[in-house]
C-alpha cells in the first residue's frame, strides 16, 4: 500500500506543480499602466469625486506641472494622482505625456504667522463646522497643493485659501485662508517647461486580470481541471490493492469468528 501511495505522488506532483508554474497559471497582477499628464493652462482642478460639481473641487492644480493618470474612473474623469494625493482631472483638461517628467509637482511650502494659530478646514471657510484643527503660531514647511476660492476670513481681504497638509497629533488635510500665510507666493511657481510626445489614446491595463488576459477564476477551473484526472488515475492506482485488503480482512475476520464459535460449542460429551 505504502508503495502504491508514492508511484501515485510521484506521478501526480508533476502534473500540479507544472500548472501551478506555468506562465498562464501566474496569479500575479499585471504591471499598471501609469501615464503623466501635463496641466497646460490655468483653472484646470484636481477633484474629490469624478463628477463635475463645484463642492468636488478640491484646489486648482499648478500650471505647466502633472498629474499621474491610473485609470479612466468614466468618460469625462481620469483617475489621477498629484503629489501623495489620489483623486480625479477632467480628461479634456489635462495633455497625456509620453514621458517621465524629473520634476512634475510644484514643490511649495509655506508658514503660519497668525498669532492665535490659523485653524485649518475640510472646506474653504471658517465656519466652526467644517474646522479640523489649528495649525499653531510660526509653523513652518506646511506643504502647499494648491489653491480654490472661497469665503472671506477677514473681511474685504482675499478669499484665497490653501489646500495643505498639516503633520499635528495627526496627519490632516483642508483648507487654511492665505492672509496669515507667508514664505510663499503661488505667483513666484517657477514654470516647469518639461514636455514630452503627446499621447492621444492611452490604454489602462485592466485591474485584476492575470498575463493572457485569464482571470483568477479561469485559471482556478484550469487547475481543477488539470487535477481532476490525476485524482481519477490516483484512486484507480489504490483501488484494487484497497479491494484486495478489503477481502482478506473480512476472511480473516469470518475465520476468526468461526474458530471462536467452534471453541466454545464443544461439549466433553461429544467424545462419549
Amino acid at each position: 500500500m505504502k508503495k502504491l501511495l508514492l508511484v501515485a505522488s510521484i506521478f501526480i506532483l508533476p502534473f500540479i506543480t507544472l500548472t501551478l508554474s506555468s506562465p498562464c497559471a501566474t496569479f500575479s497582477h499585471a504591471q499598471d499602466t501609469n501615464y503623466y499628464a501635463k496641466v497646460q493652462s490655468e483653472g484646470i482642478f484636481f477633484y474629490s469625486l469624478p463628477y463635475d460639481e463645484s463642492e468636488n473641487r478640491l484646489f486648482e492644480i499648478p500650471v505647466t506641472y502633472f498629474v499621474i493618470l491610473t485609470g479612466e474612473a468614466n468618460d469625462e474623469f481620469y483617475y489621477a494622482t498629484y503629489q501623495d494625493l489620489e483623486g480625479y482631472v477632467k480628461v479634456d483638461e489635462v495633455v497625456v505625456m509620453d514621458g517621465v517628467p524629473i520634476r512634475p509637482f510644484a514643490d511649495c511650502y509655506f508658514r503660519v504667522y497668525s498669532r492665535d494659530g490659523l485653524g485649518i478646514y475640510h472646506l474653504p471657510t471658517d465656519a466652526n463646522e467644517y474646522k479640523i484643527s489649528t495649525i499653531p503660531y510660526l509653523t513652518e514647511n506646511i506643504p502647499y497643493y494648491g489653491q480654490i476660492e472661497g469665503s472671506e476670513y477677514v473681511p474685504n481681504k482675499s478669499n484665497i485659501w490653501y489646500y495643505c497638509k498639516f503633520s499635528g497629533e495627526k496627519e490632516v488635510f483642508g483648507y487654511v485662508s492665505s492672509i496669515f500665510c507667508d514664505d510663499f507666493n503661488p505667483e513666484e511657481i517657477p514654470i516647469n517647461y518639461e514636455t514630452f510626445s503627446v499621447i492621444t489614446d492611452p490604454a489602462f491595463s485592466t485591474d485584476g486580470n492575470l498575463p493572457g488576459g485569464l482571470s483568477p477564476v479561469a485559471m482556478t477551473f484550469i487547475i481543477i481541471g488539470v487535477s481532476l484526472p490525476c485524482l481519477v488515475v490516483f484512486y484507480l492506482l489504490i483501488k484494487p490493492s484497497w479491494m484486495k485488503d478489503k477481502v482478506l480482512n473480512e476472511k480473516s475476520k469470518g475465520f476468526k469468528k468461526r474458530r471462536h464459535r467452534d471453541y466454545f460449542e464443544f461439549d466433553e460429551k461429544d467424545l462419549n
